[in-house]
């Protein structure tokens, strides 16, 4: 019985007939080391294509959005969010930044956690919609993300339906 095992599979020899040193293993498959840095450095060139740095009003990268089916899915990360419709209000320098959970309106929202997170890490936030508040249209106050309900109630919770809404609608809500 032979000492070492050797697999043939379409008719070629592979591993486990002989052990290959590190510094012959591109050769042992027909490749110069000088071809595969060649492909390696075409293959690992920045692509000139854009980043899309936009957030959705969910507080969330809008290319974490995708549809399957005509039915919107967000998902940042492991978790999923409700959201419903993409509506982007914001471009980040890093979009990383906007992984976090709605757990209510103002400072517990993800669009105002991921704002947060992108000024500690000194990365730069810009608005790219009017800040006008989705309720009553005024322009001249300041306006909070706010989970709401189907009905047009405030929730604590990510609902899928956010607002940007002025301190007076969102107490009315």
């Amino acid at each position: 019985m032979p000492s070492q095992l050797c697999f043939h599979f379409a008719g070629f020899r592979l591993a486990g007939c002989g052990l290959v040193s590190s510094e012959n293993a591109l050769e042992a498959m027909g490749i110069s080391v000088e071809e595969a840095r060649e492909v390696d450095k075409k293959l690992t060139r920045k692509s000139k294509t854009k980043r899309d740095r936009r957030v959705c009003v969910c507080g969330h990268a809008v290319s974490k959005h995708t549809t399957y089916n005509g039915i919107l899915v967000c998902k940042p990360s492991a978790m999923m969010c409700p959201c419903k419709k993409i509506t982007p209000v914001l471009e980040a320098e890093d979009t990383r930044m906007f992984l976090r959970k709605t757990e209510g309106a103002g400072p517990m929202h993800a669009l105002t956690r991921g704002i947060s997170a992108c000024l500690e890490a000194g990365r730069k936030v810009e608005w790219i919609v009017s800040l006008e508040c989705a309720r009553c249209g005024s322009s001249d106050k300041r306006v909070t993300p706010v989970p709401v309900t189907q009905n047009g109630y405030s929730a604590d919770y990510a609902t899928g339906f956010d607002a940007l809404l002025c301190d007076d609608c969102r107490v009315a809500v």
